[in-house]
């Protein structure tokens, strides 16, 4: 499961500064009045269409409720029984990302909700089918002059309350949202948030500290210390701990030693000074892409073969390494799984970076440190996204505060908490932290080992449910948020695997052992015909591959 573990900030090139749409499913500003339910918009509808969606009207100025109103797309799937326990409302992460990620899932990794919870879905307010924001101007080679100009232009058209497209408003959508679901029938409610999610839930937690029976914080972004400035250096530290699983792995441990975290960093650092290997197309910047992608996609089973053989260096691993790369950094993979161009609402760069760098921006790095930091890294994103990232925080940031931001969190709901204790983007560090600043008695913090980040997507596990770990921990808490869910599960995770497949060598890396034998050299269509020639195979693996090539 890897779009929800997405949250790089892209470059977002859309052309307009708002979608406006006429729909005849609105819903009227009044939370005593239930949605008026019509059909969802084409991304929203699930697999079997029984979701419904209404385009609900909020003040986008909570304080000025009479003034100016915003469109918020709320879905909603009906429990299958006839008497539901409960509501579950799901919060995307990003930010920035629309939320109809979760329509994708009702039919696998959420189907343990589906038959006794109606299950809600609410659209950020400035992304996707909500009020969109998104730069009126079009990128001409200048990223600054672009972002400069996409700010003024639509803070002329939003005044201040541009800078309401930010978490308290949104929380304050869920709050309003989740007393007009109930308006003729109240039912216990339950919030999910994954990654950015979870600051949003622990928002709503702030402006209603009643709001809901509990919440579920899965990858915990937490309300302070925390900053996407940390990115690098959080995934070099979770890199250091995958390395410690590899020298307990009987396979990662014969390939690369008893201290493979030092014996990887001695190889790349004579291969960023072009002292070793430069036969190969991986040079320093696509090694740092690397590691970051198959960190945070969890696949080490690519990853540990990849410096393997970077380290032996013969004529097959080069060959093996450049299908590798043109594999993920050449576009062979998207042409290859057929990947589609994004929906352009599927992402909102301006709401990211409104929110990014006014709220999750408390640790603060500048462009020179985070350069000199990357210098001998492992994982880095690439220097141009650095830069990028430096120009859309002097632009979009230090807008707007309020009593909410950078806050301990003080509520009363039941509170469980899940991460994974090899999740790069939210690093079970800040769950230990957040478990220690925050108020609630009531809160339980459960760690899986060896998983990454978005915990009910990221935890297979041989379990008598079929569900993955966590999603049965988070079923366990539904069913008594006043005790501690049971975790049995976690004994019968799947884990780190450290080797690929047969049929997943052979297209990635050219040869049937990811680390040992002659390589191939593939191109398109080669292995267009290896994929045509076994498709059975080729599905089955196709989530590796999605998670290389999708981003």
């Amino acid at each position: 499961m890897y779009k929800v573990k997405t949250i790089l900030i892209g470059l977002s090139l859309l052309g307009c500064a708002t979608q406006v749409y006429a729909h005849t499913n609105s819903s009227e500003f009044n939370r005593y009045v239930n949605f008026n339910w019509g059909e969802c918009p084409s991304t929203f509808k699930t697999p079997d269409g029984r979701n419904q969606c209404s385009f609900a009207k909020v003040p986008i100025n909570w304080d000025k409720p009479n003034e100016k109103l915003i469109d918020i797309l709320v879905s909603k799937y009906p429990a299958k029984r006839p008497q539901p326990k409960g509501q579950i409302w799901f919060l995307q992460g990003g930010p920035g990302y629309s939320a109809d990620f979760y329509t994708k899932h009702y039919d696998t990794t959420l189907a343990q909700y589906t038959q006794d919870y109606d299950l809600y879905i609410l659209e950020h307010r400035g992304v996707g089918w909500s009020t969109h924001l998104a730069c009126p101007n079009q990128f001409e080679g200048d990223y600054a002059k672009y972002q400069q100009a996409c700010y003024e232009a639509l803070h002329q058209t939003w005044q201040d309350d541009l800078f309401h497209f930010n978490t308290t408003g949104a929380a304050k959508d869920l709050a309003y949202s989740i007393d007009k679901s109930k308006a003729t029938n109240w039912i216990p409610t339950y919030v999910y948030g994954a990654s950015y999610g979870t600051l949003w839930a622990q928002r709503f937690a702030q402006v209603a500290p009643q709001g809901a029976q509990a919440l579920i914080l899965d990858s915990i972004v937490p309300s302070k210390g925390f900053s996407l400035d940390l990115w690098d250096e959080n995934f070099n530290s979770i890199f250091d701990e995958l390395t410690q699983y590899c020298n307990q792995d009987p396979l990662c441990q014969n390939k690369l030693g008893s201290d493979s975290e030092n014996t990887i960093k001695a190889l790349l650092k004579n291969v960023y000074s072009q002292s070793h290997c430069s036969a190969t197309k991986f040079k320093q910047g696509t090694l740092q892409a690397l590691s970051t992608l198959l960190l945070m996609r969890s696949v080490e089973g690519a990853l540990m073969p990849a410096y393997y053989r970077l380290a032996r260096c013969n004529e097959d691993d080069v060959i093996a390494l450049n299908n590798l790369h043109q594999f993920i950094f050449e576009g062979v993979g998207r042409e290859l799984l057929e990947i589609k161009a994004k929906h352009p609402l599927n992402y909102s760069q301006v709401l990211s970076s409104l929110i990014v760098h006014n709220e999750i921006s408390q640790e603060q790095r500048t462009l020179t440190d985070r350069l000199e930091f990357c210098k001998d890294a492992v994982s880095c994103i690439p220097t141009d996204l650095l830069y990028t990232r430096q120009i859309n925080r002097d632009v979009w940031g230090s807008k707007y505060s309020n009593q909410f931001i950078y806050q301990d969190i003080h509520h009363y709901m039941p509170t469980l908490v899940l991460n994974g204790d090899l999740d790069p983007q939210t690093p079970h560090s800040y769950a230990h932290e957040f478990m220690r600043t925050s108020t609630n008695a009531n809160q339980r913090y459960v760690e899986f080992p060896q998983t990454a980040h978005a915990v009910i997507f990221e935890s297979p596990a041989d379990t008598d449910t079929g569900n993955n770990c966590g999603v049965d921990v988070m079923q366990s808490f539904l069913n008594n948020i006043w005790q501690q869910p049971n975790t049995d599960c976690i004994a019968h995770l799947d884990g780190l695997n450290f080797s690929l497949s047969t049929f997943e060598s052979k297209v990635l890396f050219g040869t049937d052992d990811a680390y040992e034998g002659r390589a191939q050299p593939l191109t398109i269509e080669s292995l267009k015909q290896i994929k045509h020639g076994q498709p059975e195979l080729f599905n089955a693996s196709s989530d590796t591959f999605m998670r290389l090539a999708d981003f």
